[in-house]
């Protein structure tokens, strides 16, 4: 018998219970209902759900949306990864705390993050904002990890995401990258980047499944081909 299939997930978030909760309202009461949120789980629960989903190990994407959150956000990955090796810990910064390399710096050479998350649609922070290039140089000398998801989907109204991460990889072309649901829904513009930097990558959370508020999802089985090296 062959052995089990040995799944990584690049996407997934890992919250404090009180954050997990206020993000779950949101999506019950946002534009009717914008996301109905199955899986309402939090640590330890959370981390049983997906090992029997057959995940042995998984990111902590968190994020903030004002000032003061990051830095606990990252103390909560760096506690929960020391009793959890499923844990690939990444963290957070915020532009508005005023010095977010020093907080990147801290949870790199400190806390030992892989890497990064930024969600530019929550932050209200975008990725060329030229106060997160010193970090983007840390991330580049240090081999670290950015997730971002600057693409419109699932309801966003900006488009201009690919075009704001190409001013980012074009000062740091050795930025490695994932993009958040493949780029949705501008799929091109985003195989674009792939194409012309090497080290953007893809995830695929959500990507091709049929859910009503995440509609034409899926970037089309040759996309997938074309881009077999850099789908996570």
């Amino acid at each position: 018998m062959a052995p089990p299939a040995r799944i990584i997930d690049m996407h997934v978030h890992y919250f404090p219970r009180k954050v997990f909760e206020a993000i779950w309202a949101f999506f019950d009461a946002n534009g009717n209902g914008l996301w109905n949120v199955r899986y309402r789980l939090d640590g330890q629960a959370l981390l049983d759900e997906l090992c029997s989903q057959g995940v042995s190990r998984f990111t902590t994407l968190v994020y903030a949306h004002k000032p003061g959150m990051a830095s606990s956000l990252n103390d909560f990955v760096h506690a929960a990864a020391q009793n959890h090796p499923e844990l690939i810990p990444f963290g957070t910064i915020f532009a508005g705390d005023g010095d977010p390399a020093r907080e990147a710096r801290r949870i790199f050479e400190q806390l030992g993050h892989k890497g990064i998350k930024l969600h530019p649609f929550v932050s209200r922070e975008q990725l060329d904002d030229e106060r997160f290039f010193s970090t983007y140089e840390l991330m580049q000398a240090l081999g670290k990890v950015l997730v971002c998801h600057p693409g419109s989907g699932p309801g966003y109204d900006a488009l201009d995401g690919a075009a704001r991460l190409r001013k980012v990889l074009k000062r740091f072309p050795q930025l490695k990258t994932v993009i958040a649901h493949c780029g949705a829904f501008e799929f091109g513009d985003y195989e674009a980047l792939a194409g012309d930097f090497e080290h953007v990558y893809f995830d695929t959370a959500m990507n091709c499944v049929h859910e009503p508020t995440f509609p034409h999802n899926c970037p089309g089985h040759d996309f997938f081909l074309r881009n077999a090296d850099r789908v996570l």
